[in-house]
């Protein structure tokens, strides 16, 4: 998905807000932003939106001399989160269909995004995510192909999000014993995702395999991948993509083993599937 004007809207529109969040000196954030207005007059209309925001974030944290800009909000999101694990918990273990009840909560937590206009609260997410239904809804698809491999990547989002995924890896692991599943993150800290630093702090590697991609944007960019990343994914037979970034990277691939797992949170994005703002999909590619 190649990015719109209103892509560079929103991307300039991030460095904005993230310039307010760390509560940077006027004269810098000025600084900052008349760069980053400059930059973006030059954005690539060939790329998509996780490849052109990758340079403008790279530059914040240049002028920051942070390494992890949002660092501290990442470590906010991740402790909120945990607080919402045992009312998961036993909505999953009260569950008929408990694959289907973590997959649910795995999106709620999709809506900590930081690169989002439109923000949406994850308590209200919280509660009534479980009476929601998905706009697009191959959740029979995605079972089916699960029942048939042997083998998972779960591409990672946003930190705290990360939370819930872990719910959805121990339910997977307990319905399918000798199912193999990675847990992909960003190879850099960029905007609020999910690094191999936020997956480990939150336990998921006990029960999976946590690997990095390599990747320097908030988003699978494939061309920006490691060689060792590329190998495993393309080889494996199923992945569940979550979050916009993902799905702006990878689908125009038209890939039938990914399943998109997101809130829609863009207009962009609710376009090119045909959806409104606001709703939930797990979508095949």
């Amino acid at each position: 998905m190649n990015i719109t004007d209103d892509c560079v809207k929103c991307i300039v529109g991030q460095i904005e807000k993230a310039t307010k969040t760390l509560k940077l000196d006027k004269d810098l954030a000025k600084s900052i932003m008349f760069e980053v207005n400059k930059r973006a007059e030059n954005f690539s209309f060939k790329e998509t939106p996780p490849f052109v925001a990758k340079d403008v974030y790279e530059y914040l944290a240049q002028r920051t001399n942070l390494k992890d800009p949002l660092k501290k909000m990442k470590q906010e999101s991740i402790k909120k989160a945990t607080g919402y694990l045992p009312f998961i918990q036993k909505k999953i273990d009260k569950s008929e269909d408990k694959l289907f009840t973590a997959i649910k909560a795995a999106v709620a937590g999709n809506v900590i995004d930081f690169a989002t206009i439109k923000e949406f609260c994850l308590d209200e997410e919280i509660n009534s995510i479980f009476q929601t239904d998905f706009a697009i809804n191959d959740y029979k698809v995605f079972k089916n192909e699960l029942e048939k491999t042997d083998s998972l990547i779960i591409l990672s989002d946003n930190a705290g999000e990360n939370i819930f995924d872990k719910i959805l890896v121990k339910t997977l692991k307990k319905l399918y014993p000798k199912l193999e599943i990675y847990y992909a993150t960003r190879g850099k800290a960029i905007i609020n995702d999910v690094t191999l630093e936020e997956a480990i702090q939150s336990g998921i590697d006990k029960y999976c395999k946590v690997i990095s991609t390599g990747v320097d944007t908030p988003g699978l960019e494939k061309k920006q991948a490691s060689k060792e990343f590329l190998e495993l994914f393309e080889k494996t037979p199923l992945i569940l993509s979550k979050g916009m970034g993902n799905f702006e990277c990878l689908e125009g691939f038209n890939d039938k083993r990914i399943f998109f797992l997101f809130k829609v949170k863009c207009a962009v994005v609710a376009k090119t599937i045909s959806r409104s703002l606001g709703e939930i999909v797990l979508k095949r590619g």
